[in-house]
Parts: structure tokens; sequence; C-alpha cells
């Protein structure tokens, strides 16, 4: 028996899916060899997610990228794996694309390169069967880059227009005193600006990621997780507008209750962390609409499955009788 089991593993390899230890090595060796050669990517990654609000949401991609694998390791079986060294010609293909991109100082292009070459490492490791399996994790990785600077200009100033105007007309609609000059908010006779930091590009580009994490992590049909991504524009624009409306509010009736000098210290400190506590309490209200977007979805379409086993249980029991 041990004779078969030795010329069955001489013709066939070894038993498949399983991993040897040497293989186990050669993997992480290769793993522990890409993170290094794209250390300095890394950094400049941590570096723009630390001190950009726009992109701070980045220390959140990886962790939700691996909980996503996670969520898709039971697909995987074993015995389809299959490393081959052709996997690692399209991976060496991205590798060796790094250096004319860094000859030509294409920083941005170089680091975008970091999920590809986790699809090629996937590829070699354990073939198509692993690619598919991991796929939906790595695409995520694709949230954790910044927007070209070309880009990042030219959806700045829009998005700036938008919140202004949005905001000013909610403000009017409940009445109060406020109009627009150019972008900044006259309240009263406080004058508050919509700044670049204030156009939702940030919440506009944490919301999309969020909103595909939700997408790819719950089963949801094909259109409805489309129809769910393109929603995460419009409720970015809405929560953004509703965070300038809310800071205008504060200022609006807490304004006169803290001077300079003295005065109520409540309302001073309100108004100080008014545009932050707004920002984060449009999180939930992101959430709550998404939420209600689901829940429409599930009011509005009924599944084909659900309404045939209705009728089969009403034409059953309808023989019965």
């Amino acid at each position: 028996m041990a004779t078969l089991h030795a010329k069955a593993e001489a013709e066939n390899g070894p038993a498949r899916g399983k991993l040897r230890a040497s293989e186990a090595a050669a993997a992480v060796a290769v793993v522990a060899a890409l993170v290094a050669a794209y250390g300095t990517s890394f950094r400049q990654l941590v570096d723009q997610w630390s001190r950009d609000p726009n992109y701070s949401y980045g220390f959140l991609v990886v962790p939700t990228a691996a909980v996503i694998l996670w969520s898709r390791w039971g697909l995987l079986d074993r015995s389809r794996l299959r490393p081959r060294w052709w996997g690692f010609l399209p991976l060496l293909a991205v590798v060796a694309l790094r250096y004319p991109l860094y000859e030509w100082n294409e920083q941005y292009v170089e680091t975008a390169t970091i999920p590809l070459v986790a699809a090629g490492l996937a590829l070699a490791l354990g073939g198509w069967h692993l690619l598919r399996v991991a796929l939906p994790s790595i695409a995520f990785l694709f949230f954790m880059l910044p927007l070209p600077p070309s880009v990042n200009q030219l959806v700045t100033r829009p998005l700036q227009t938008v919140a202004t105007e949005g905001s000013v007309g909610l403000l009017q609609l409940i009445g109060l005193p406020v109009m627009a000059e150019g972008n900044v908010i006259v309240v009263g006779a406080t004058p508050l600006e919509v700044a670049r930091a204030c156009n939702g590009l940030s919440m506009l580009l944490s919301f999309v990621t969020l909103i595909a994490a939700v997408a790819i992590l719950f089963p949801r049909p094909a259109w409805e997780r489309v129809v769910l991504l393109l929603s995460a524009v419009p409720i970015a624009l809405v929560c953004n507008i509703l965070r300038i409306a809310a800071t205008a509010l504060c200022y609006y009736y807490l304004g006169h209750d803290a001077p300079a000098a003295g005065g109520n210290d409540a309302a001073a400190w309100v108004l100080d962390r008014a545009h932050d506590l707004a920002g984060w309490a449009m999180m939930p209200v992101a959430l709550g609409l998404v939420w209600l977007e689901l829940k429409l979805f599930s009011w509005l379409f009924v599944e084909v499955e659900e309404v045939a086993a209705a009728d089969l249980l009403r034409s059953g029991r309808g023989a019965h009788r």
C-alpha cells in the first residue's frame, strides 16, 4: 500500500490541496520580499492618510480587505489550488514595470501596482481558483489609493459649489436668514466659509468605500450592488449638506453666547467642535440611508423563488381540500 501511494505521488505529485513545508516557506519569502520592495510606497500612503483628512479612511482599507477575504475563505477548495511556474510571469511583469515608472517619477502609478501585485501573487501561488476567491478583497485594495492630483483638483471646485448652494437652500427652507457669497455662507451676521476641507470629498470617498464593503460582504443581487455603489454619491452629497447646515445652525443659535472673552463655556465648546461633531454624526445617517435603500429594494422587488414557493404552497393546500 505504501509502495502504491509513493508511486501515485511520484506520478501525480503530492496530495492535492496540501502545501509542503518548502512551498509554504517559499511563499512566505516571496510575500516578505514584495512587502519590503513596496516599503517606500506603503510609507507614502500612511503619511498621506495621516495628514490629509480626505484619505484618513485609508487606515481601514487593508483590515476591511482582510475581513472580505476571510468571509470568502469557505469558498476555497484546496484540492483545486494549482501553483504553476508560469503564474509568476504576470507578477514579474508588474514588478519589472516599477523600474520605468520610478525613472519617469510616476510615483502614483507605481503605488497603484500594489493590488496588481497581490493579484499576480494569488495567481502564482494558487492558480485561477485562488485568484477568483481572493479577487473581491484584492479589488477592494484600490480604495487605499488617493485620487490622482489632477482628478482631486477637478472635483474639488464642483463639490464646494454643491455643498454651498445645497446647504444655503436647506437653511433658507427652514426659515434661517442666510445667503451665499461665493463659498462663504453668511448666517445672520456671521460668515461661515465652506473651505476646501468641507467640500465633501472626504465624505464621498469614505462613503463609497463603506458602501463597497457592504455590497461585497452582504449577499445581494448584482444589480442591487451596482445601485448601492452608485447611490454612494448622492448619499455623500446629502450628508455633507446636512453637516454644513448643522454647523451653521450652531453658529446662528449659539454664536452670541460665546464671546471672545468669558461667556458661556458650553456654547464655546460646542462651537469649537461643531464641524467635527456634525461630521461624525453623518456616518450613522449614511448607514441609515443605506438601510432604508435596502428596505426599499425588499419592498419593491420580490425574489422569483419566494413567489414560486408561495404559489406552490397555495396550490398544495387547494389540492388537499
